[in-house]
């Protein structure tokens, strides 16, 4: 299984809709997991820093940023992860 991140701000007005394709995306496609990183948190700056993040929604998969801010569709997921 590929590692998937979604990069997330409290602040950002499109992260909740982000945040909820991610959990209906997982609930659709068994096996699928993921990991919130908020960009809020120390840990989460460095976690985005360390790999390029600029932008909230984003979603990187095994470190490589695949798609940046919203919208964007469980296809575009799909499509991300292969």
């Amino acid at each position: 299984m590929k590692k998937v991140e979604l990069f997330y701000s409290p602040a950002c007005p499109h992260c909740p809709y982000a945040r909820e394709l991610l959990k209906k995306y997982k609930v659709d496609n068994p096996g699928f997991e993921y990991e919130e990183v908020n960009t809020y948190t120390p840990e989460g700056v460095d976690r985005g820093m360390s790999i390029n993040v600029m932008a909230v929604p984003s979603v990187v998969v095994e470190d490589e940023i695949k798609l940046v801010g919203w919208p964007f569709t469980a296809k575009d997921i799909s499509k991300a992860i292969q």
